[in-house]
């Protein structure tokens, strides 16, 4: 009978739940008695003004609400979060949200053609069905991944930012919305991550996605097994 090694053991953590990065340490340790190997966090990056992980505005700050103001630089606090699970032995994972971003991110007047706009020229709201009707985000900007007039910069600046977590030590990243993002831009950014990062491992987040063509399923196996 032909076996397979087994699968990620996957431990969530919430920040918020949970506070300051210099709090995780005990609930990395309980991750570890449980026998899991790996600890998926929820978005830590710093939000915009609706407070919300999943709205960032700022990729490579930590949300205020997870730093310790006693415990040193937040990018150091993060750094030693990140030693502690490798002396534990697990592998951390990350999310990836590229598909939108806070209203609010300096990204947004940055770099204007990386979003989509409607016929005023305003950024456009991502939304999601819930039920029999449609729920607008507000507090988000929809990012133009596809069609955008300015694409190679857009695509090396989502490359940069997977590249520059990778190297810190999440050697995992849960792609938020996949179904939301070109199968091209996943075979781009998980590809070339893997060429310098080749442990690194990708998972796609599809709840509340609709029927989705076996097309675009294929796609997305395809994009992962590069």
């Amino acid at each position: 009978m032909q076996t397979h090694p087994p699968g990620p053991r996957i431990y969530n953590l919430f920040p918020l739940l949970v506070g300051p990065v210099t709090r995780w340490r005990p609930h990395l340790e309980r991750a570890r008695r449980l026998g899991f190997d790996w600890v998926f966090v929820n978005s830590f990056h710093q939000s915009g003004f609706s407070a919300s992980l999943y709205s960032v505005k700022d990729h490579y700050a930590i949300d205020a609400r997870l730093v310790d103001p006693a415990a040193g630089p937040p990018h150091g606090q993060l750094q030693q979060v990140i030693a502690t699970a490798r002396e534990l032995g697990l592998k951390l994972m990350m999310d990836l949200i590229i598909n939108h971003t806070a209203i609010d991110s300096p990204l947004v007047h940055e770099h204007p053609d990386w979003y989509k706009r409607d016929e005023t020229g305003e950024p456009v709201h991502p939304g999601a069905r819930d039920g029999e009707g449609w729920v607008v985000w507000g507090d988000l900007a929809e990012i133009d991944n596809a069609a955008s007039r300015d694409r190679d910069a857009l695509w090396q600046f989502w490359l940069r930012l997977a590249e520059t977590y990778a190297a810190l030590g999440f050697y995992g990243f849960r792609c938020d919305a996949a179904y939301k993002v070109p199968a091209e831009l996943w075979t781009f950014l998980i590809a070339r991550a893997k060429a310098s990062h080749p442990r690194s491992i990708w998972h796609a987040w599809g709840s509340g996605a609709p029927a989705t063509p076996a097309v675009r399923c294929s796609a997305w196996r395809r994009s992962t097994s590069a």
